[in-house]
């Protein structure tokens, strides 16, 4: 075990918010916990398809918020979610094809980058400088541009973060 996971798993704000995630969670791809790396959080909540499910996902996460979004290209009403990704999130990471919708209702307020793959954008997460955060890849949007179905998408998630 290298020293920043240990250092982590000792961090009692990240040990009590996975406690909290691994009470939670009982579907698997819906808030699902997947570990502690790098002073992090990762969550998979693949399973939001939409932005109604990745609200409800923000809202029920405490700390910074490090948010994966996905885009498929078609418009999206961010009223839903503007109110809690403002009080929440720290930091939105879009991947897919060109998000301008995101990118001009939060790119001046929170830290914004567009990334064109679910690899890079999970690379980028990692070598973000926001301790105690929790990474959620939440992408509220379809997964049938590039995955079989959200259960696909969320494995390669998983298999991203473990292998960092």
């Amino acid at each position: 075990m290298n020293k920043t996971i240990k250092k982590v798993e000792v961090n009692p704000i990240l040990k009590n918010r996975q406690k909290a995630l691994s009470e939670f969670n009982s579907i698997a791809h819906r808030l699902e916990f997947v570990c502690s790396i790098n002073k992090k959080n990762w969550i998979n909540d693949s399973k939001s398809t939409d932005l109604g499910a990745a609200s409800f996902s923000i809202e029920k996460l405490d700390g910074p918020i490090i948010w994966l979004v996905g885009s498929d290209g078609s418009h999206r009403d961010l009223d839903l979610v503007k109110d809690v990704v403002l009080k929440k999130v720290k930091k939105i990471i879009c991947f897919g094809d060109f998000e301008t919708d995101l990118k001009y209702a939060f790119g001046g307020k929170i830290k914004y980058a567009l990334k064109n793959n679910l690899i890079d954008a999970v690379q980028l997460a990692y070598d973000c400088a926001i301790d105690n955060a929790n990474v959620l890849f939440s992408p509220a949007c379809s997964s049938f541009n590039n995955y079989k179905d959200f259960r696909d998408r969320g494995n390669h998630f998983i298999s991203l973060v473990k292998a960092l």
